[in-house]
């Protein structure tokens, strides 16, 4: 019999002989549900050796393998890759051959083009070979070889690390604890002419091991600013002095510094966890409301929702207080915003000509003079400015402008390697001093790098299968997916995918359309009369634009979304990353035995998130969100839309704009018939209702926000 080629490792191991179908089912049973590799799980059950995986493995990538059970590895050759690298690219080098210059190294997946360009990016000109290896083998090497190797002091050796100083952070030494006193926390400087409540904030803060400066006044405060570094600054309201010329002072000296301004001690408590709890939800409205603009604009990717996300993400790693934060990432989610308002011939292709635009946009509805002035200080020249005093508006249009360039240099929907990671801090380098603050380059590199060099997580409920006939649109859709951590299985032809679904079943479907209405119909039909229950699996139907609104009936057979091909598919993901959260979270309920009806808190999904799920599942059902407050709101939905809602006294879109701030309570969903609904009293749709409500939001909480220097910090 002739040996198969282009075969899944699944179907090598039954040919070779080496597993059985039923073993097979097994592990793709625990793969579902834990994620790994098929191999592992055929591994951990005792089903195959670790040889047996890898002769199979070569099979199928039709490269060398390489057994690392009980492999000794010399330091001179661990050390040719870093191990922050080979612990987030999960590769192991185990052999160099001095004379050919060609280093040897384990991996998972030998034919990625983009870990090559990476490994030899690293080992400086040497010639890389690489080999596939048991998932399971891998890593358990890698924690072996590396643990070891870090305690042989190899790493602090110059040259042992190629890019250690310029790729890799090293690791800051811990204070000395041989006189067994408790270190320090960090210093804090305590600006009030409060004293008796001054006195109780200072005892408290060196009760909890912190070094404490105080002074009654922001003009000497900031002559101790210039002598001491602090971890953060209290400021009271009505201390004497210029204490915004003391922020903005600390802003330029050390952006790190968390400035809290208060009005009293004990406001400062209460504010806290409220003012972070509404930030959070502020942020969240403004992912959603952008995300909904570009997917009406059809946009290929959301580039205000990648802004915002790295912005809010540097603000926290510059550790700004909360409001300052809010403001800034504010300003990054709307930079663009004139793009979706204006005719696309009206706004310029350059970013300054749209922040222009988008200035002048929210200049005339009066929106938040700080979020303007934040937008105006984007893209200006920094030369010879802002030595002493750095604003709010500066520091925040410097943080939107890095990560604004950024992320048009780099593609959302492939993952930063190495090299390019290097090439783009080079440049940014370039910049510093001119165009970008040396502390904000500083910290948005460092954040980067660790998302470069993120360790690889194992993800459940991950397991997506693809059926289409067109390979180039399913390769697109497959590769995106797997950027985003899905494992994702695809065919082009009805048995061969039925069979796979059988055998794997998988967490979700997609079903990519490329033929008109009736043709795509008579394609669910067909896999449905096969055995593919799109009714009982989260299913997704991905079409050309022109054929979408044809297939609208395709809801009532169970499909779980429509999304337009042609359109961005961060849409998409967005969608089936909520499916396997939720498919996370029905697990663990049944683990604890709790599998009665859908329920859940409102820290882990909000009634926005609620909605975004339930909507396009076209579900009917009774959904009751309850506030830490004790207020019940009640709605029911028709086929995923909101028929009728009551809360507090208010019913339809008002009861649900109520209850869109709640971020502490639970939630509980029952699904019921069509003839147990209330009469209808609302005829808005949820899309309408959610940017309605977020706008309310937003009004609300900038209303309350203004000029930062007026809050409590």
């Amino acid at each position: 019999m002739e040996k198969p080629t282009n075969l899944r490792l699944d179907e090598i191991l039954v040919f070779e002989g080496l597993v059985t179908e039923d073993q097979v089912r097994e592990a793709l049973a625990h793969q579902r549900e834990h994620g790994g590799k098929i191999g592992s799980h055929l591994m951990r059950a005792g089903h195959i050796t670790e040889s047996g995986l890898v002769k199979a493995l070569s099979t199928q990538f039709d490269c060398d393998g390489v057994v690392l059970t009980n492999m000794e590895i010399p330091d001179e050759v661990l050390g040719m890759v870093p191990p922050d690298v080979a612990l987030a690219r999960r590769v192991l080098p185990f052999d160099y051959n001095e004379e050919h210059s060609i280093l040897k190294v384990a991996c998972e997946d030998p034919k990625d083009e983009r870990l090559m360009n990476e490994l030899q990016f690293v080992a400086q000109g040497k010639t890389i070979k690489l080999f596939v290896a048991a998932e399971i083998s891998l890593k358990s090497a890698i924690a072996r070889h590396y643990m070891a190797y870090a305690t042989s002091n190899q790493l602090t050796e110059s040259g042992s690390l190629p890019i250690a100083e310029t790729i890799l952070a090293e690791t800051p030494a811990g204070p000395s604890l041989g006189d067994q006193r408790r270190p320090a926390r960090g210093q804090v400087l305590l600006v009030t002419d409060d004293y008796g409540e001054g006195d109780r904030m200072q005892a408290l803060l060196e009760q909890q091991s912190y070094r404490v400066a105080r002074t009654d006044s922001a003009d000497d405060a900031i002559d101790l600013i210039g002598a001491e570094e602090f971890s953060t600054v209290f400021i009271k309201d009505t201390v004497p002095g210029d204490y915004i010329d003391l922020i903005d002072r600390l802003r330029k000296i050390s952006p790190k510094t968390n400035v809290r301004y208060f009005e009293s001690a004990a406001k400062l408590l209460i504010d806290r966890d409220s003012s972070a709890t509404e930030a959070d939800l502020l942020v969240r409205n403004l992912d959603l409301y952008t995300s909904l603009l570009a997917s009406r604009n059809a946009d290929d990717t959301n580039h205000s929702h990648v802004v915002g996300q790295h912005v809010e993400g540097l603000c926290r790693q510059l550790g700004l207080p909360t409001k300052e934060r809010l403001l800034i990432t504010t300003a990054a989610y709307l930079h663009d915003l004139a793009k979706y308002y204006y005719n696309a011939s009206d706004v310029p292709a350059d970013p300054r000509g749209q922040i222009d635009l988008t200035i002048k946009l929210l200049d005339s509805i009066s929106y938040s003079p700080v979020v303007i002035e934040i937008l105006r200080s984007m893209y200006i020249n920094l030369r010879a400015k802002y030595t002493k005093r750095l604003p709010i508006e500066v520091l925040g249009g410097n943080i939107v402008t890095i990560v604004d360039i950024f992320c048009d240099n780099v593609k959302v929907n492939e993952k930063l390697s190495l090299d390019k990671f290097e090439a783009i801090r080079r440049k940014f380098d370039e910049l510093t001093g001119k165009l970008f603050l040396a502390e904000v380059v500083n910290a948005f590199v460092d954040m980067i790098q660790r998302e470069v060099l993120k360790t690889q997580k194992e993800v459940k409920f991950g397991q997506v299968m693809i059926f289409g006939e067109d390979k180039k649109d399913l390769g697109r859709v497959e590769r995106h997916l797997q950027v985003e951590g899905f494992r994702t299985l695809s065919h082009t032809k009805y048995r061969a995918f039925v069979d796979l679904f059988q055998r794997s079943r998988p967490n979700m479907l997609i079903l990519m359309a490329s033929k008109g209405p009736s043709q795509v119909i008579s394609m669910v039909d067909d896999l449905t009369n096969l055995g593919v229950d799109v009714d009982e699996l989260p299913t997704f139907i991905l079409a050309k634009a022109s054929v979408a609104p044809s297939l609208t009936s395709l809801f009532e057979r169970g499909i779980e979304d429509l999304i337009v091909l042609d359109e961005s598919l961060d849409l998409l993901v967005v969608k089936m990353k909520k499916i396997r959260d939720r498919l996370e979270q029905d697990a663990s309920r049944s683990r604890n035995g709790t599998n009665g009806g859908s329920h859940g808190t409102l820290k882990d999904m909000n009634l926005i998130d609620l909605l975004q799920a339930m909507g396009p599942s076209r579900k009917t059902a009774k959904l009751v969100i309850s506030s830490a407050d004790g207020i019940d709101l009640t709605m029911y939905l028709e086929h995923g839309q909101i028929m009728n809602a009551e809360c507090n006294g208010k019913t339809g879109a008002e009861a649900v704009y109520e209850g869109l701030a709640w971020t502490d309570g639970s939630w509980m969903i029952e699904p019921v018939s069509s003839d147990s609904l209330p009469e209808a009293n609302n005829q808005l749709s949820n899309e309408s209702i959610l940017m309605e409500g977020c706008r309310l939001l937003d009004e609300a909480q900038l209303g309350e926000t203004g000029p930062i220097e007026d809050l409590p910090q």
